[in-house]
């Protein structure tokens, strides 16, 4: 299963792109690429450009879960994001970020490998808005938040080298916390 279905529902196994909604720019990460301090494990960033498989992450359920490829996710779901080129999953940790000493985000393990701090939960970032429902969707400005620490995916500004953007977690919820679907 790739992309989205016409309902335009994200499912267990959909290939997504994450746009961060105030600075229009894409989850990304490349392979070979590592943070030069704090975990030296790859590097996530913020691209201005949809930078193709670099930045598609496949939606997978954590490692004890009764969730199956095709099935729903819907808000307050736990999820993985694996990323496509190096099957390595998106991870946090109690590191300090390069630009922001917010906290890291990178990318760690492997189809095998995987832990707690793979592990994120989709978030309504309005739950008064009326344009939600029970289920994450393209184009839905939303709130990962990270399981085991309760800080939230973020991304500003702040600059990690050329056109990448710091990707960190964050622990208020804010607008640089909004991410979306996208596959512009």
């Amino acid at each position: 299963m790739s992309r989205p279905q016409e309902d335009g529902i994200i499912r267990f196994g959909n290939h997504v792109s994450l746009k961060h909604v105030t600075t229009n720019r894409f989850l990304s990460s490349k392979n070979g690429e590592h943070y030069e301090s704090g975990s030296q494990q790859q590097k996530v960033f913020s691209s201005a450009d949809l930078l193709g498989d670099d930045s598609t992450w496949i939606v997978i359920p954590p490692i004890k879960s009764k969730e199956e490829p095709g099935y729903e996710v819907g808000f307050e779901d736990k999820i993985r994001l694996k990323h496509i080129p190096t099957r390595a999953n998106l991870h946090s940790h109690e590191v300090k970020s390069p630009a922001s000493d917010q906290q890291e985000v990178s990318c760690f393990g492997n189809d095998e490998e995987s832990d707690e701090n793979d592990v994120w939960e989709v978030l309504q970032f309005d739950e008064d808005d009326e344009q939600y429902d029970d289920f994450w969707r393209v184009g839905q400005p939303v709130i990962i938040r990270h399981v085991q620490t309760g800080k939230y995916l973020h991304s500003h500004d702040l600059s990690l080298s050329g056109d990448e953007n710091e990707v960190s977690c964050f622990e208020s919820n804010d607008e640089n916390n909004k991410w979306a679907v996208s596959f512009e």
